[in-house]
């Protein structure tokens, strides 16, 4: 039995979980597992204390006797393949704990990403790694209340996990390992995620999950692509071809309004005529000498 679980802050992550959150309640639907989600704070006043959210939710998940496996995907994470058989993917992983990717940053085994994971809650060490990660997170949470945005360098969740995974306080037999071709990649088979440091911003990562949540959907059932998706994907490039970079929110959004109430044929040439007449256009074709 698997239970698959997401959160985000009622505010800014709410949006990218909206889309990634599609896929993962059909998945659960169409296999017959079980889904839960939490918008908000479990701890904290500051939007980027939800990644702790995760910690207190798996104990939560152990007080209420939910057993089996669960799956945690952050709100950037989606499942890319509806049809992925994961019963067949953990009769690699009887007896395990816990599974988890690497994050690819160092070679220490127990450097994992934190993004998308999975616990066993009938395991004892499984049980014993979330008390343990609450514990230890509520022992330096004094380090962490005030710090209104996401401290590089820690401590954070995550790497709060590595201290306990290095000091083995969970044995490393009940640990495996997954590759990023099935997990927690861009390109996986199963579960993708867009990380932080694969896009220069939040608006295009929420974007990016988007579209890749839509095409997900759209392609198992057959769906033609919204008219929105074809819109947003016209003005981006539009801004490529035109500006040479990504297009920026509000004028994206602008850009789309001319689309949708000009039609799409008088549209476009509306807003690649206003592209090409604005100082930007004339100063990039200045630079380039052209």
């Amino acid at each position: 039995m698997f239970t698959f679980v997401q959160t985000a802050d009622a505010y800014r992550y709410a949006e990218m979980l909206s889309y990634s959150a599609r896929t993962v309640t059909e998945y659960a639907r169409l296999k017959g597992y079980s889904y839960e989600s939490y918008l908000g704070l479990k701890r904290g006043k500051h939007p980027w204390q939800a990644t702790f959210n995760r910690v207190f939710i798996l104990a939560e998940l152990i007080d209420r006797n939910v057993g089996g496996w669960v799956c945690y995907m952050d709100a950037d994470a989606w499942v890319h393949d509806l049809n992925y058989d994961l019963e067949a993917l953990f009769s690699e992983f009887e007896g395990a704990a816990a599974v988890f990717t690497p994050s690819g940053a160092s070679d220490h085994w127990w450097d994992v990403n934190a993004g998308v994971f999975f616990v066993n809650l009938d395991h004892p060490d499984g049980v014993r790694l979330c008390q343990q990660w609450k514990s230890a997170s509520l022992e330096k949470w004094h380090y962490i209340a005030d710090r209104p945005d996401f401290p590089i360098g820690g401590p954070d969740d995550q790497s709060i996990l590595h201290e306990i995974l290095a000091s083995e306080m969970i044995p490393r037999s009940s640990v495996r390992l997954t590759s990023k071709a099935q997990v927690n990649s861009q390109s996986a088979a199963f579960i993708r995620q867009h990380l932080r440091g694969d896009q220069a911003s939040f608006e295009r990562r929420a974007a990016f999950v988007r579209r890749a949540a839509h095409q997900v959907l759209a392609s198992y059932y057959s769906l033609p692509e919204s008219r929105d998706e074809t819109i947003a994907a016209v003005v981006e490039g539009l801004y490529l071809g035109l500006l040479g970079r990504p297009a920026d929110p509000v004028g994206a959004q602008a850009y789309h309004d001319v689309i949708m109430s000009s039609g799409p044929r008088d549209g476009v040439n509306v807003v690649a005529d206003s592209m090409s007449r604005s100082q930007e256009f004339v100063s990039r074709r200045a630079a380039e000498g052209t």
